[in-house]
């Protein structure tokens, strides 16, 4: 396939395009910045998104048959202290993506939203596709505003979109300096020696699924029959002192964890149930958390 990743310079996009370019497929990838990891064989553009006019101008030039949109503001902290950046950068510029993208004959748009934010503190654990989206961050209501407005793109032009919400994705090369990606700011803080900050009591959960689990996924996504809305998760729940136990114990870190007041936005508890996935997919998490972290370790110490 002619393939269109944003947000190259992050983590999963970054993934991504690896095995996209790995699998022989014609890759264009597009962000704001550099990426922190270059890839081999495929073209690398700089463009704000939220910039109307560039965003026709590539898309008219490359052509892309899917697209593949990571690109976006991804903070839950920065988002309840920003939100209008939140709604430009997560739903105005996925609509003008989309709708250039359908201009130009694409036939599906990958939307990459949110399982961990979308559903605010559901009523039952996991949940699942069918579960009311109640976001209790301005993050997660701008995923299910954008892949609103998404879905109205395919009922007026006919290209396929398919919404991949992934639960707390974790795994090598993750930023360990933004606000978002606990086990990456974790994992490099401990092998630093440096204090770890566990915001709340500690037995606030998530699921962690792994990058290389989310990234099969999207491509399962980009190449069914017809586009679905899927969570992609474990459904298993995790608390963050358990992900601090564990870390300390594959990094040696022995330090006590600094104990702050919660965060705005941030929820109790989530687990998420990918029968969907499963169904229409035949997607199947296959990196058990032990190995995901042990894996991010590893990369952050050879790093």
């Amino acid at each position: 396939m002619r393939a269109l990743v944003t947000g190259t310079s992050g983590f999963i996009a970054g993934h991504l395009a690896r095995r996209l370019v790995a699998e022989g497929h014609e890759v264009v990838g597009v962000d704001v910045a550099e990426p922190r990891r270059p890839v081999e064989g495929w073209r690398d553009v700089r463009l704000d998104l939220r910039d109307d006019a560039g965003v026709e101008h590539l898309v008219n030039e490359v052509r892309p048959e899917v697209v593949f949109h990571l690109a976006a503001q991804a903070s839950v902290s920065i988002s309840m202290r920003e939100p209008r950046l939140d709604i430009e950068t997560n739903v105005i510029a996925s609509l003008t993506l989309a709708r250039a993208a359908a201009e130009v004959g694409a036939r599906r748009f990958v939307f990459t939203s949110s399982g961990g934010a979308m559903f605010g503190d559901p009523p039952t654990v996991p949940a699942g596709d069918d579960t009311p989206v109640e976001p209790r961050s301005f993050y997660g209501a701008s995923k299910g505003a954008a892949e609103k407005y998404l879905k109205i793109v395919e009922y007026e032009t006919g290209m396929t979109v398919a919404s991949v919400r992934p639960a707390n994705v974790y795994g090598p090369y993750q930023d360990p300096h933004g606000e978002a990606g606990v086990v990456a700011i974790f994992s490099q803080r401990m092998l630093r020696g440096e204090p770890v900050t566990i915001f709340g009591t500690g037995s606030d959960t998530r699921d962690y699924v792994y990058v290389g689990d989310v990234v099969d996924a999207q491509v399962r996504a980009a190449l069914a029959p017809s586009g679905e809305m899927c969570v992609v998760g474990t459904g298993v729940e995790t608390s963050t002192r358990r992900i601090f136990d564990e870390l300390a114990r594959l990094t040696g870190y022995e330090v006590a964890p600094v104990m702050a007041p919660p965060r705005a936005g941030d929820i109790p508890r989530i687990a998420l149930d990918a029968s969907r996935a499963a169904a229409v997919w035949g997607w199947r998490p296959q990196v058990s958390l032990e190995d995901g972290l042990a894996l991010t370790v590893e990369a952050f110490r050879t790093a």
